[in-house]
């Protein structure tokens, strides 16, 4: 690297920091959020529930730490009546100046599927977790993952739609598989880009039981969200026609700054310069809020009227998260002005009501509210280390 390079590489990084430390505050973006984002990704364990959970935990466990299942918040009035287990797991370690327990870093083991069997685990950010539980998924529920791969997210909605064939007996299956008629489900799981949609529907396939794909209740799919009539190839065919999704979850292409941060500093360990900082500009957040819009709004129309959709990504540009938001608010609303549209959203918990004690615990350990939503991010005071990732709770309603 010539030094007029290595002179743009550090001008670049220098913007970087400017750019974000405008935003979060200097002394907590050099403080606190930053050497938060600087630090190794700490991993859950989501327990694949098709699979026995007594076989994985024992596969998972490790001398050196406690694996603790991590009780995640849900919406009031969710489907806690059927009480499935807990199928998330975080490694705790003893703490040496106290002896409380504090977070380990050492890695749950990779996920590997023997012949015949399904894979029994996938390794997370619990704030992915988070995301997939708030959109409260229920048994039986048509759902849409609009941009799912690699397929964490997915698997992770998955694990509510059919309780039927979880592979451990439980109060909760026996409840559900005496249900008639028996609720069927879908899983729409698309992804635009083409080697990513086969890794996706492998991934799937390594985690979610045959009999689903050859049902057809779970699909990969390949279509351009950003299209203006993707929504008419998304819908769920049935054979009474076409219908919308219980849930849809917009988790955006984004900025992914985490991920911008940890190239620049392996990079420096190795004397060069990472590309993802030396190009980055603050005006690409913009460019890709356009592309976020689109998809947020093929989204919507995808579902059906009183579903509930999350958009996510796992920036921390506003640009990226509350902004676009505000640009689908203002959208839905020029549209159905126009006539175009019979339908509004509502933003937040409880259609838009709230949700007094599931924001106050989200508060406490996992998040900080926004204009429009919620952010988790590393150096939240909860100690969860968990992030970035933005989220926004939206139903759509009728006005007709």
């Amino acid at each position: 690297m010539t030094k007029t390079q290595r002179k743009a590489a550090s001008s670049a990084a220098d913007a970087f920091d400017r750019h974000y430390a405008a935003i979060w505050g200097e002394a907590r973006w050099q403080n606190s959020l930053r050497p938060a984002l600087e630090q190794p990704t700490r991993y859950a364990c989501l327990l694949n529930r098709y699979a026995p959970l007594d076989a994985t935990k024992e596969k998972i466990s490790s001398p050196n730490t406690e694996e603790v299942p991590l009780k995640l918040p849900q919406p009031s009035g969710s489907d806690a009546a059927l009480n499935l287990p807990l199928n998330l797991v975080v490694r705790q370690t003893k703490s040496a100046e106290d002896g409380s327990p504090a977070p380990s870093s050492e890695p749950f083991p990779a996920p590997v599927s023997a012949p015949g069997q399904l894979c029994s685990h996938w390794n997370l950010d619990a704030a992915s977790a988070l995301v997939a539980q708030l959109l409260d998924v229920k048994h039986g529920d048509n759902v849409l993952d609009l941009c799912a791969a690699p397929g964490g997210k997915s698997i992770s909605l998955a694990q509510n739609i059919w309780v039927q064939h979880h592979a451990d007996d439980s109060e909760a299956r026996a409840k559900v598989s005496e249900q008639r008629p028996l609720q069927i489900g879908t899983l729409h799981s698309n992804e635009v880009d083409a080697p990513r949609q086969r890794r996706l529907a492998d991934n799937l396939r390594s985690y979610l039981p045959k009999a689903l794909f050859d049902a057809q209740r779970i699909s990969t799919l390949r279509i351009d969200g950003t299209y203006p009539k993707a929504h008419y190839e998304l819908v769920v065919k049935t054979p009474n026609g076409t219908v919308g999704y219980d849930k849809v979850l917009i988790d955006a292409p984004c900025s992914s700054e985490r991920h911008i941060i940890h190239a620049h500093a392996n990079a420096r360990l190795g004397g060069g310069e990472a590309p993802e900082m030396v190009n980055w500009r603050p005006g690409s957040s913009k460019r890709l809020a356009e592309t976020q819009v689109k998809l947020l709004m093929t989204g919507l129309r995808a579902a059906k009227v009183e579903a509930t959709i999350m958009y996510a990504t796992c920036s921390i540009e506003p640009t990226e998260n509350d902004g676009v938001i505000e640009k689908m608010l203002s959208q839905v609303e020029k549209e159905r002005k126009k006539g175009m549209l019979k339908w509004t959203v509502r933003v937040g918990f409880g259609a838009g009501h709230g949700d007094v004690a599931l924001e106050t615990e989200l508060e406490k350990s996992w998040a900080e509210r926004t204009k429009y939503g919620w952010i988790v991010l590393p150096d939240h005071p909860g100690g969860g280390r968990w992030g970035p990732l933005f989220f926004a709770v939206l139903t759509k309603t009728s006005t007709a």
